[in-house]
């Protein structure tokens, strides 16, 4: 190979590389003007899938009953009362923070299913179960909650955590609203066996 043509070999490899750093620094401050641009539009994507999934959960899942399933036991631990007043205090804190009503909302059903499946193994609600990951396949097997049910509970824990790890998050009062009567009507279901 003579020098004329191994200086074009070098310059051919050599090429593609170079442009694409010469375009890099001469595009760096629009690239850099688009990164904040860029996440946010991830973010917007989160809250879009975030209230596409409270919708269809939603009409998926009827309100909570104001009634109790079992009125015996209910009457007694004044269940309707205690309902009651946990929608109002998750809807008085849907229009100070969206994302902690939900997480409060989520919180609730996590209690119930702790609670029930606590009752079922004799043992204090000590805290045992509640890192426990497979909660709702327990309730399931356990016949607390049917199909459909132990898929919202997951849909539900999902929802949770992109809400509270999803750093801008920007949900709507309406999405979060709707959120916490999914939550408190599964929370009912689960707290009626109980």
């Amino acid at each position: 190979m003579d020098k004329l043509t191994f200086v074009a070999e070098v310059v051919k490899a050599l090429v593609w590389p170079a442009t694409a750093l010469i375009l890099t620094f001469m595009l760096r401050k629009p690239i850099s003007e688009l990164i904040p641009f860029l996440r946010k539009l991830k973010y917007k994507e989160i809250e879009m899938e975030f209230s596409r999934e409270i919708a269809e959960l939603k009409a998926e899942v009827p309100p909570a009953p104001v009634q109790p399933v079992h009125p015996d036991i209910a009457i007694s631990e004044g269940l309707p009362d205690r309902l009651n007043a946990k929608r109002d205090e998750l809807m008085r804190m849907v229009s100070f923070s969206t994302r902690v009503a939900v997480m409060e909302a989520w919180l609730e059903v996590e209690a119930a299913a702790t609670e029930v499946a606590h009752s079922f193994w004799s043992v204090s609600s000590s805290g045992t179960l509640k890192s426990f990951s497979r909660l709702g396949e327990y309730l399931f097997q356990s016949k607390v909650i049917d199909q459909k049910q132990l898929q919202t509970f997951k849909r539900l824990q999902q929802l949770r955590n992109k809400a509270a790890h999803a750093q801008e998050l920007d949900l709507s009062e309406d999405d979060a609203q709707s959120y916490v009567e999914v939550a408190l009507a599964l929370a009912t279901h689960i707290r009626a066996h109980y």
